[in-house]
């Protein structure tokens, strides 16, 4: 378990005393929902980027790996096509972990 350490104005100070923890819970499971909404359209940008890869090569990425053309270019695609693969991964992590804090 982690500890988290909020700070607030002085002036709402007494409000928030006033609280349960559940309000914030209720908050970070708020929040939890709208940084999914913006991590799931950044996923879904990688994945066009991935299929644009995809089709110039017409083959996945694990296809692509044991024959990467011997060029610059297909160097180049091979380090790009790479990190989209990783990020998109990291992305998709994200999100499990983001539907945990939002209870879906």
């Amino acid at each position: 378990m982690v500890e988290i350490t909020v700070k607030v104005p002085k002036d709402i100070k007494d409000i928030i005393a006033e609280t349960s923890e559940t309000i914030y819970v209720e908050a970070l499971k708020e929040v939890a929902v709208k940084r999914m909404s913006h991590t799931q359209r950044q996923l879904e940008e990688l994945k066009e980027k991935i299929r644009f890869y995809e089709n110039k090569y017409g083959k996945s990425y694990k296809e692509f790996v044991p024959d990467v053309p011997d060029s610059m270019e297909g160097h180049d695609d091979w380090i790009e096509w790479t990190y989209l693969i990783r990020a998109a991964e990291a992305l998709s992590t994200k999100i499990q972990k983001l539907h945990l804090l939002a209870g879906k």
